[in-house]
């Protein structure tokens, strides 16, 4: 995927509204088959990107090219091919599931053949196939979220933008959010998705952007990420007995042993950064069993995608 060219390219991206700046200057790279989580806090203008890259807003100035090509110039081209799945589906009174889908399989300009066989590819891919008589109004937030992302599949796009999907759902719906995501990009679709919801995002990402205030703070792989965070050098300790004095114990005394650069209690341990090789990693654990803790695993760990938000924005994420 590394040497992969961009199918879609956002480049400085501004946008007031009145004395509010709610993009300065945003610019990152999207890749076919990516599936790239966008997060920030509440306000951060993450909405406001995502309807300029799906070409329902305007900036102030900067671009969106899809494959080298400006949707803002050319709009058609990039509602055609990009998909958008806002974060609420809009009241549709006395209408049944199969007639919004005939209704917006119209739109699409499929011929009729057509619109039945994607229709019916769509249907079994989101599994509403067992609510097509059923009113959009009386599905459950989890099927209507169903609903809204069979709509954007209608077209075949290249690119889907998923602002929110998961919010609102149980873990179940969640769950199954996700899988579908994940196999969308399997098959080629880049994928630019919004969520509240880190750790769901971190199952799925391969690659993220944090936004604070307008401004990107961070855009890349997952991996360089959490490098950003540890540099890699970060390792989990888990104890055989999960005593909370010993796991207090274990945090401080790691905490205070030289070339440990940070330390912390985990729920059956603790977690440290160091600064050194894989003999001091090694030297770490030989003390830690003659202090008399009973290490039942010792290995090499990720920062959490809540951590390196945390540790780019210096703020919690919260959900909803």
């Amino acid at each position: 995927m590394t040497n992969q060219l961009p199918i879609v390219q956002v480049r400085g991206l501004h946008k007031r509204f009145g004395t509010v700046v709610a993009l300065d200057g945003v610019s990152l790279d999207l890749l076919p088959g990516e599936v790239h989580g966008f997060i920030g806090p509440n306000g951060a203008g993450k909405t406001t990107a995502m309807r300029i890259m799906a070409c329902v807003e305007s900036p102030d100035a900067g671009d969106v090219l899809l494959d080298g090509t400006s949707v803002l110039r050319h709009p058609e081209g990039g509602r055609q091919r990009i998909g958008f799945m806002p974060d609420y589906l809009d009241s549709y009174p006395g209408v049944l599931v199969w007639e919004y889908l005939d209704f917006y399989s119209r739109i699409a300009g499929f011929p009729p053949e057509r619109r039945v066989e994607r229709g019916r590819d769509v249907v079994d891919f989101t599994g509403l196939r067992g609510h097509l008589a059923m009113p959009v109004e009386g599905l459950s937030k989890g099927w209507k979220q169903r609903l809204s992302l069979a709509r954007v599949l209608l077209s075949d796009p290249d690119v889907l933008i998923l602002d929110e999907p998961a919010a609102g759902l149980d873990p179940r719906a969640r769950i199954e959010l996700r899988e579908m995501v994940t196999e969308l990009a399997r098959h080629g679709k880049a994928i630019f998705i919004s969520s509240h919801i880190l750790g769901e995002l971190a199952e799925m990402c391969t690659a993220v952007s944090i936004i604070q205030g307008g401004k990107l703070v961070t855009s890349g792989s997952m991996e360089t990420l959490r490098n950003r965070v540890d540099n890699g050098r970060r390792v989990a300790v888990r104890l055989v007995d999960d005593v909370p004095a010993e796991r207090r114990r274990l945090a401080l005394l790691l905490a205070g042993l030289p070339g440990v650069t940070g330390a912390a209690e985990e729920a059956d341990g603790a977690t440290f950064t160091y600064d050194g090789d894989d003999s001091f990693r090694a030297d770490v654990l030989v003390g830690l069993v003659k202090e008399g803790f009973r290490v039942g695993d010792f290995h090499k760990s990720s920062s959490s995608l809540e951590d390196a938000f945390m540790a780019v924005t210096g703020q919690p994420e919260r959900e909803g």
